[in-house]
């Protein structure tokens, strides 16, 4: 027994850099990803607003007016706007990940996708200003979650060549 039992185990961290993937496949993905987890959780936030607006008395035709013309700053839509954004974070690491090369790049394919996707759904409801700020959130969004994907590469990689 030649190893000293006093020392801690090395570990072979190169089974955990993942190969390149396809940026088709990361692109789809991740949009499906954030587009059906977006549409669900919005219509969860809805239907428990539309519950704690019903236990108060309020009738159908008030809960859906209050729901279709609900402030961007008010608490359930700051609620979704956070859960938007956390899920788009992920979409944005999901898509980096996948890909695992040229992160950024792939990355901004993604964000213009899902950008003009909630252009297109939040045309009619917000304001333009409205929809400007919150397509430059989904940018900042998808490209933390990018960059949450790229630093943790980065420092797999340093840890290997320290190794």
């Amino acid at each position: 027994m030649d190893e000293d039992v006093y020392r801690t185990p090395k570990s072979d961290l190169t089974n955990q850099i993942e190969k390149k993937g396809s940026a088709v496949k990361a692109v789809f993905i991740a949009t499906v990803v954030d587009v059906t987890a977006t549409i669900f959780v919005g219509i969860v936030i809805s239907i428990v607003y539309g519950m704690i607006l019903a236990s108060n008395g309020d009738s159908i035709e008030v809960i859906t007016s209050k729901l279709s013309t609900m402030e961007l700053t008010s608490k359930f839509s700051l609620v979704a706007l956070v859960s938007g954004c956390l899920i788009t974070t992920f979409a944005g690491y999901l898509c980096a990940k996948l890909v695992n090369h040229s992160e950024y790049k792939i990355v901004a394919v993604f964000a213009i996708i899902v950008i003009a996707f909630g252009l297109a759904m939040g045309l009619s409801y917000y304001s333009v200003g409205e929809n400007i700020l919150l397509s430059l959130l989904t940018l900042c969004c998808v490209y933390l979650g990018a960059w949450l994907y790229v630093s943790r590469k980065k420092r797999l990689l340093q840890h290997l060549n320290d190794s």
